[in-house]
């Protein structure tokens, strides 16, 4: 058999949740009657707006938004991105459903897409409050950790992203430099140089796979990285003033 994907999984973690006070399950069976029936989308809107009216305990209203998700919510895998929404048809339906999750401290972003009026949320800390909201503890733990692997992985990627960038750059750099002290070297441009800087090319093209580091190392005294940087720029500023470039 396929594996299940998150959403089923969550689907039915969420249906295993137990219920243990009668007026908190009869709030999940309040929720499910507006969307079974002949209940009309503006009837639904308004039975939603007046719930809060109805409650009978702090529970109530946690097991009637879940029952909401149940029905008509849906959540991104937190492994490809940060999603969770609440999709309906009326912007009426919408409105009573934004208006409920903001009183209970989770106000939602709203949208419109392909017909459906989204009510929806993008912050993995807010999703998985949510989830501790509705009772769904191992949801949280799920999705926590979940996201958490996924954007220590895309630190990691971008990370690796940046210092490959820096080293192709420095090799760039390092290339353009050698082609140039050598067509110095050709040209006799390089006796020209004073000592200091002189001592630099000439190592330059002699370890020609060394770093910044390294090379200033190898100078007789030693001499910084920023130092070799500086005197290489100067070569090359030298060796342009004498007509000579890649």
């Amino acid at each position: 058999m396929p594996n299940k994907s998150y959403a089923q999984t969550l689907r039915e973690s969420l249906l295993e949740l137990p219920v243990k006070k009668k007026c908190c399950a009869h709030a999940i069976k309040d929720a499910n009657a507006l969307y079974e029936g002949q209940i009309s989308p503006a009837e639904r809107a308004e039975q939603i707006a007046r719930y809060e009216k109805r409650v009978k305990c702090p529970g109530c209203m946690s097991h009637f938004i879940r029952a909401l998700f149940m029905r008509c919510g849906s959540v991104t895998d937190p492994a490809k991105r940060n999603h969770m929404e609440f999709a309906v048809d009326t912007a009426e339906e919408a409105d009573a459903i934004e208006t409920l999750l903001a009183s209970v401290g989770f106000p939602p972003a709203r949208t419109v897409r392909k017909n459906k009026q989204v009510v929806y949320f993008k912050d993995g800390e807010v999703i998985s409050d949510f989830f501790g909201y509705i009772g769904a503890n191992t949801a949280v733990f799920d999705y926590m950790n979940t996201r958490l692997a996924r954007e220590f992985s895309n630190n990691i990627n971008r990370q690796v992203n940046c210092d490959t960038a820096n080293i192709r750059k420095a090799l760039q750099a390092s290339d353009k430099q050698i082609r140039i002290i050598r067509r110095m070297v050709e040209t006799g441009v390089i006796q020209t140089l004073p000592e200091s800087l002189k001592m630099t090319a000439e190592l330059r093209i002699k370890h020609d796979q060394m770093s910044m580091t390294e090379l200033g190392n190898a100078h007789e005294p030693p001499i910084t990285k920023s130092g070799v940087s500086h005197r290489l720029a100067k070569i090359i500023d030298f060796a342009r003033t004498a007509g000579i470039d890649e």
